[in-house]
């Protein structure tokens, strides 16, 4: 499982493999929190959990990021460990464990939406693809 940072004119973006659509939800956040700085949740580290159904697989993908988009900033928390289990097809409940900001800091811009611009989810023969923009 992995991701990249794509460049973009005014925004930031990631792309990344993972072999199931959970799998790849979980690196797309990883992907997402690292950009405005990584983290490593050790022991103490607070934890949320976030249930969500969509429409569709790209939906999912954006709900799920924008939730926990919010519940970062709700919370305080930078997130940096993921626990996505399906609850149907377009249906996904996440848990994510994070540090206080306030312990971290912020390396990158913060990121203020996740956007639908060039967005990708898709299954492939080699397991599943996802490309994110978002707004800093």
């Amino acid at each position: 499982m992995t991701y990249r940072i794509l460049s973009h004119t005014a925004d930031s973006g990631i792309e990344a493999t993972a072999p199931t659509l959970p799998d790849l939800i979980a690196v797309l956040a990883r992907g997402m929190f690292d950009l405005m700085a990584p983290v490593e949740p050790g022991e103490g580290a607070e934890q949320v959990e976030i249930e969500v159904t969509s429409g569709s697989v790209e939906d999912l993908v954006v709900d799920v990021l924008s939730d926990l988009l919010f519940e970062s900033e709700s919370t305080d928390l930078l997130f940096g460990d993921f626990v996505v289990a399906m609850t149907g097809a377009t249906g996904a409940r996440v848990a994510a464990r994070g540090v206080p900001i306030s312990k971290t800091g912020m390396t990158g811009p913060p990121i203020k939406a996740v956007t639908y611009h060039d967005l990708a989810v898709e299954e492939r023969d080699d397991g599943w693809y996802g490309r994110v923009i978002f707004d800093v």
